[in-house]
């Protein structure tokens, strides 16, 4: 038996973890996917006089991660988008940090991870491989601690990005089957993240290999159709505003989805970003309903159920339930997944697929 079963996401824009507990629930945890080089030099001066920060060693460099990145510093802001990034040293990175996140410090993890269909052949060994080097062993030193925490990879599996989503309508917490006909039929599966878009179709459950190569839409994603176009309205509105970045616009539009207040602060400048974020999420759903539901899928003619998956997910559903009814599953009217947010749903999914493997 294995220590740990983690399900991780490291998305473009975001990392989702999710860990299962003894008790029979999970632990979760999120960050914005980038980090900058840091020193951890001190003036010794205490937190009242001195801004105070986590960061973690890795491998003999210095990082700061997520949302501190912006909190701390601006220079040498470090992601990777590209097709290469899965199974790369930052994807790593990402992974351990999220594990370090967890609470994890030590043992042998069963440990699931996700690539985009469209890149899943080549990128499934490409992860595989890259994970499982040095026999899987992995050492990272958080601040404050006393000494490296180090685990080993002992299973790796990768599942294309979406199918974790589906799996939470037919899965309960402990990876027990749930009697359902949610997936009978034909199912499209729409993960809106960062940069893609992944639009899949299964039939009864089950992925087409056909189509998975033409699944990915590049630059389909929150960045290009969301965030960047209102960082772009935001920086004529003053100098100040000019050293915004689309990670700004991210931060406060996922503070304000939860809080509903979206004030974006510079130099002591505020500005209520709501109607932007407003018009731009119904825009992102007039494009995907034009491009993709109409597009490739014929406007859901002979579909039955589409799942929205996703950062892009809470932006667009109000939209897309509108404007197709019933077709479009409601996360919060089916019991398996009423209290999993869209972002979270590969990563739930993922460990729930972890967890039915484990029993079997």
């Amino acid at each position: 038996m294995v220590d740990h079963i983690v399900s991780v996401d490291p998305g473009n824009g975001g990392t989702n973890a999710v860990m299962a507990r003894p008790s029979g629930t999970f632990k979760s945890v999120y960050f914005p996917s980038v980090r900058a080089s840091a020193t951890g030099d001190s003036l010794g001066l205490g937190p009242q006089f001195e801004l105070e920060y986590d960061y973690v060693d890795w491998y003999g460099h210095r990082y700061i991660t997520g949302d501190d990145v912006l909190r701390v510093t601006r220079r040498h802001l470090e992601r990777h988008t590209g097709v290469n990034r899965y199974g790369n040293e930052l994807h790593q990175f990402l992974t351990a940090v999220a594990l370090s996140q967890l609470g994890i410090k030590s043992g042998d993890v069963d440990l699931t991870l996700f690539a985009p269909p469209g890149l899943y052949n080549e990128a499934r060994q490409r992860i595989i491989a890259r994970f499982t080097e040095n026999d899987g062993r992995v050492s990272i030193h958080l601040k404050g601690e006393r000494k490296p925490r180090e685990w080993r990879y002992e299973t790796v599996t990768v599942w294309p990005e979406g199918l974790g989503a589906a799996a939470c309508f037919i899965l309960d917490d402990d990876g027990t089957m749930i009697k359902s006909e949610v997936l009978n039929g034909e199912t499209v599966i729409l993960d809106m993240g960062a940069y893609t878009l992944d639009a899949l179709k299964m039939y009864n459950g089950s992925f087409n290999p056909e189509e998975l190569e033409h699944a990915t839409f590049e630059n389909g994603g929150v960045i290009t159709h969301v965030l960047e176009p209102i960082l772009r309205t935001v920086k004529k509105m003053g100098d100040d505003f000019a050293v915004m970045t689309a990670d700004d616009i991210d931060r406060v539009m996922r503070l304000g989805l939860v809080s509903e207040d979206f004030t974006l602060t510079s130099a002591g400048v505020e500005v209520d970003i709501a109607p932007l974020v407003t018009k731009q999420r119904e825009r992102y759903a007039e494009w995907i309903a034009n491009n993709i539901v109409d597009g490739v899928f014929s406007g859901l003619r002979g579909i039955k159920n589409v799942i929205l998956v996703g950062g892009g997910a809470t932006l667009v559903e109000d939209y897309m339930i509108g404007w197709y009814d019933d077709k479009v599953l409601n996360r919060k009217k089916h019991a398996s997944t009423r209290r999993i947010h869209p972002v979270d749903f590969n990563a739930v999914g993922g460990l729930r697929l972890a967890l039915m493997r484990q029993k079997a």
